[in-house]
């Protein structure tokens, strides 16, 4: 065989090869017990791995979660330990708001009291986390339970930063 070309054989003499100068590695065997260890550390280690982010993911759509049952128990002081302190930035159709208070007082309060017996939700939440970020899709809807104004649905979604070791709210956006 010359060097530089590839044929059918050449992995099969390569082995040969090997076996010739490691008579060792010829008949390598595992007993089961060993089998038995190395397959459940090979399906273990992976799954302790992302317990953690499947941890993280669901703390987070809990805390979406949580900011849609204030909203539809009108506990707004509930929701404002679900921000973060500062730096917060709220999107809504037609403007940008830099604060929770700025955004409950003058938008939610309002919008809130136009429906008598309140129904708001959050429904399919979609979270990802990266470290000490995160972000959530979800779609939203508030109604009344009698007469009122027409249902409003809407997306949003949500950026999160872990402070304390506690996820908030540090971006949202709502849309109609």
């Amino acid at each position: 065989m010359r060097v530089g070309t590839a044929t059918a054989c050449s992995t099969e003499n390569t082995l040969k090869n090997t076996f010739q100068f490691y008579p060792q590695f010829r008949r390598c065997t595992i007993r089961r017990p060993a089998l038995s260890a190395m397959l459940a550390l090979a399906i273990l280690v992976p799954a302790a791995a992302h317990a953690q982010p499947n941890q993280d993911r669901a703390a987070v759509m809990a805390v979406i979660t949580e900011f849609a049952d204030g909203i539809h128990t009108n506990s707004l002081g509930d929701i404002d330990a679900l921000f973060a302190p500062s730096g917060i930035h709220i999107l809504l159709d037609d403007v940008a708001l830099h604060g929770w208070g700025d955004y409950r007082d003058q938008y939610l309060k309002p919008e809130m009291a136009r429906y008598p017996s309140l129904r708001y939700a959050h429904t399919g939440i979609e979270a990802s986390v990266r470290g000490n970020i995160a972000w959530a899709a979800f779609r939203w809807q508030m109604s009344t339970a009698g007469d009122g104004p027409a249902p409003v649905l809407g997306r949003g979604s949500a950026v999160l930063e872990r402070i304390d070791g506690n996820w908030r709210i540090a971006h949202l956006h709502l849309s109609r």
